[in-house]
């Protein structure tokens, strides 16, 4: 079994499962040393979603290292086949392991969690040929992938926004207060500039 640690969209089970539906153990854990940051162009907004690749509210979510930060995550073991399709839908991201403490029990584990890449680093351990680049990527986008000038995409933010929500006022605020936007804004400030992204009601989303 292979143990994965989300703190995104996976913070909801039910999107956890749209991709890994026999996964195990699900639960809440503690990642000390890491914040999350909307600094990766989401692909799948463009591809699927109909957003313009033009845009500046393409970013999703990524990690990266805070030693004065600890993000509120969920943690759940799954087999090797279905961590393939987990993967694939996360494959411009750099798989790393962290250390994890539950949050109840605080018992220690170590799981594997996406964090920051690069596109030189991307192209060249993700992708092996041009053309893998161009099916993945280059068809719907042209530019960089990791960007300091990008937005949170609003539909998807609304949707780890309502994943947060459903763990718990504490998760959500942890959400709020370890996230940050490419620029460097905490989440929650940004929030306060744009009020209109909070969500009133129930956001559907989903990666297929």
């Amino acid at each position: 079994m292979i143990s994965v640690v989300g703190y995104g969209s996976l913070l909801s089970e039910e999107s956890a499962r749209e991709t890994v539906p026999a996964l195990q153990n699900y639960r809440l854990v503690r990642v000390p040393g890491y914040r999350r940051v909307f600094d990766k162009v989401g692909i799948v907004f463009i591809s699927r979603h109909g957003e313009s690749p033009d845009s500046l509210e393409l970013a999703s979510c990524s990690t990266e290292a805070d030693p004065a930060s600890e993000i509120i995550a969920a943690q759940f073991e799954c087999a090797e086949e279905d961590f393939v399709h987990l993967y694939e839908r996360e494959h411009r991201y750099r798989w790393i392991e962290v250390e994890t403490r539950h949050c109840e029990s605080g018992e220690a584990a170590l799981g594997r969690m996406c964090t920051g890449y690069s596109d030189q680093d991307y192209r060249l351990n993700k992708c092996v040929t041009e053309a893998e680049y161009q099916r993945r990527v280059g068809q719907y986008y042209q530019g960089p992938l990791w960007r300091r000038d990008i937005l949170p995409n609003p539909r998807y933010l609304g949707f780890c926004l309502q994943a947060a929500a459903s763990q718990g006022n504490a998760v959500l605020d942890n959400f709020l207060d370890t996230s940050f936007t490419a620029d460097g804004r905490s989440l929650r400030q940004y929030l306060r500039q744009r009020p209109e992204l909070m969500p009133g009601a129930r956001v559907e989303y989903s990666y297929r």
